[in-house]
């Protein structure tokens, strides 16, 4: 199976459309006081327990979800890419944020306030099907995050988060993948101790599988690392 074949949807919310193309009005309900906000690496978008103050759209860079655990460890389960939105589950479920939003890397972020998006959702059935639809497929992505914790081994996962992040790192040039992101953040992502990460990575090294420059990690070989992860 190569890279254009591998079902990264399993693994991606792909809401980047939610809001596109809806009637006039809707659209200047949406984005007409819309505002750009800059996020430096390891800012926090907004915080899990905290109240839902609007939406947010990722216009450059990654911002990483996460949640924290029982010990006080992060555990990275998504990371969004440039168009992606994120904060709009605790709005529609009128709850406070049950995951945090950080800045993976310096970000400019849009950000929509709650009552014009409430209003929008209220007015726009296009727009209620859509979110409808993107929740659905958000808790099977949520749902295969979690079984990957549980089937997978380290090893395995880690090269299948080496694959996710190809995919959100990656543009459509052809040219090899870099990927820039701390090694505790890929740690968390895999879900193990950032030296048990560091040993694998290094074994993906000898294998040819990957190279690294400083935090930067290149996909050397896609197919290879496909075979790695075990995926099926």
């Amino acid at each position: 199976m190569n890279k254009k074949t591998f079902p990264n949807l399993n693994y991606t919310f792909n809401n980047q459309n939610v809001l596109n193309d809806l009637p006039i009005a809707i659209s200047d309900l949406l984005f007409k006081r819309s505002t750009n906000m800059s996020f430096k690496a390891g800012a926090y978008i907004f915080e899990e327990g905290n109240a839902p103050e609007g939406i947010y759209r990722v216009i450059s860079g990654k911002v990483k979800k996460s949640t924290l655990t029982t010990f006080g460890t992060e555990h990275i389960f998504y990371v969004c890419k440039e168009l992606d939105y994120l904060g709009y589950h605790a709005l529609l479920s009128d709850e406070n944020y049950s995951d945090s939003a950080a800045a993976l890397t310096d970000c400019e972020i849009a950000f929509i306030n709650k009552a014009d998006f409430l209003k929008a959702v209220e007015k726009s059935h296009l727009l209620t099907q859509r979110l409808l639809k993107n929740l659905s497929h958000e808790f099977v992505v949520y749902i295969n995050a979690t079984k990957a914790l549980a089937k997978y081994t380290v090893r395995e996962r880690t090269a299948l988060n080496l694959l996710i992040l190809e995919d959100k790192f990656g543009d459509d040039a052809g040219t090899k993948t870099s990927i820039t992101i701390t090694r505790m953040d890929l740690a968390n992502m895999v879900g193990t101790a950032k030296e048990s990460l560091v040993r694998m990575l290094k074994d993906f090294k000898e294998e040819a599988l990957i190279s690294t420059k400083g935090s930067t990690i290149f996909i050397e070989n896609h197919q290879g690392l496909f075979d790695v992860s075990n995926f099926n």
